[in-house]
């Protein structure tokens, strides 16, 4: 009876140690779960084309005509019945772009195409210079110096559901406005994913732009731009979104989780709109405003698990308000600011007691496994003549 008695007392003084352990566990802040793995698409070959292709270059509405009674593409060139380029496989040899199109406003479309090999200098695997009325669709633009580049006073184009992978720079937009950028994938490029450089009237949406080695997005100098509709843009080696020097844009209902440095950053950026965004797991900051970002408003994001949910540093007369920042090492932080208006943002730290059943889950057999282990080893020293009473 003693040994019986002892057993007992061992096998609850187990059991109590093993829940005050799991509940101690449970209430350490600092335990957290999240979810890294992305999945890369940049291997896969989607694209099967029919016809290898010597690089096109085409100067002036006229050069059109050429190109199509020479029967390289179809189409009269008007909205109903566009220019058509298509299903073109073109290696450009490292040296030159694979299509350069030039002063054209003719309407045309540039579909299912491979272009890759531009060279590296300034090259693209599909240039437009002062260019109108394009739709550059489901094309591959892979191993240029560009991807896609729209200069020279470029308007009303259309960029729309591309691979621009793995080139020296994506997506690049120079001193071109009312143009479209969406639903394409820029990954793994050198630099920026998508670059827009003295551009307006820009509509960016419904990109994937992940693991690039600058910038998600990068926009530099320009003005009502529109940055929205659920664009993704994780684990880019700087910023998701960097924006410098620019005003009166709309950055709203994008992802930007994992990036090495923020989610979202502004630097010297005024009057511009942050709002509905989702900017978790950066290595520093959801948000941050630096150096003379003045008149912002960042209203309805969700920053969580940053080092600093939104920083703001020299940045002045802003209204940071309705923002979900949960479990950042710092919620909001302001560094030699003026007159920021912060009101009615979630700050709260989680208790760790969500992860209970988790923990409950991992703990049980550990505890069940205990409780076998005394039962067999009581039953392997007891007396004989003791089984009877036990049983």
């Amino acid at each position: 009876m003693k040994l019986k008695a002892k057993l007992k007392i061992i096998i609850i003084i187990t059991i109590a140690i093993l829940f005050a352990y799991l509940i101690m566990i449970a209430f350490i802040p600092s335990f957290t779960t999240s979810n890294n793995n992305e999945t890369n698409l940049d291997n896969v070959d989607n694209l099967k084309l029919s016809n290898s292709s010597s690089k096109i270059h085409i100067i002036n509405n006229s050069g059109w005509v050429d190109f199509r009674n020479d029967e390289n593409c179809t189409g009269s060139g008007t909205y109903s019945d566009p220019y058509i380029i298509q299903d073109l496989e073109i290696d450009a040899g490292g040296s030159g772009n694979g299509i350069l199109i030039e002063n054209s406003n003719v309407y045309f479309k540039i579909k299912n195409c491979s272009i890759y090999n531009a060279g590296w200098g300034s090259d693209a695997g599909i240039r437009l210079l002062n260019v109108s009325n394009s739709q550059l669709i489901g094309n591959d633009c892979a191993s240029n110096y560009l991807g896609i580049d729209l200069s020279n006073s470029c308007y009303n184009n259309t960029i729309t559901g591309n691979t621009v992978n793995n080139n020296g720079g994506g997506i690049h937009l120079c001193i071109s406005d009312n143009n479209t950028i969406a639903g394409n994938t820029v990954n793994n490029n050198l630099w920026s994913g998508i670059y827009l450089l003295g551009s307006n009237y820009t509509i960016i949406s419904e990109n994937t732009i992940k693991d690039n080695n600058f910038y998600g997005i990068h926009l530099l100098g320009g003005h009502n731009n529109f940055i929205n509709s659920r664009n993704t843009l994780n684990n880019n080696k700087m910023h998701g979104i960097w924006i410098n020097g620019s005003f009166n844009n709309t950055i709203s209902g994008n992802t930007m989780n994992n990036n090495n440095w923020s989610g979202i950053c502004l630097i010297d950026s005024i009057y511009n709109s942050i709002s509905g965004n989702i900017a978790n797991r950066n290595n520093e900051c959801g948000i941050v405003l630096f150096e003379s970002s003045n008149y912002n408003t960042i209203s309805g994001n969700t920053a969580t698990n940053n080092e600093y949910g939104i920083f703001l540093y020299d940045s002045s007369y802003n209204t940071i308000s309705e923002n979900n920042l949960i479990e950042n090492d710092k919620c909001i932080i302001e560094v030699n600011c003026l007159e920021n208006v912060i009101q009615n943002n979630d700050c709260t730290i989680k208790s760790s007691m969500a992860y209970f059943p988790i923990i409950l889950i991992i703990c049980m057999p550990l505890i069940g496994v205990s409780i076998f282990i005394i039962y067999q080893n009581h039953k392997r020293f007891r007396k004989p003549q003791e089984d009877l009473e036990f049983l």
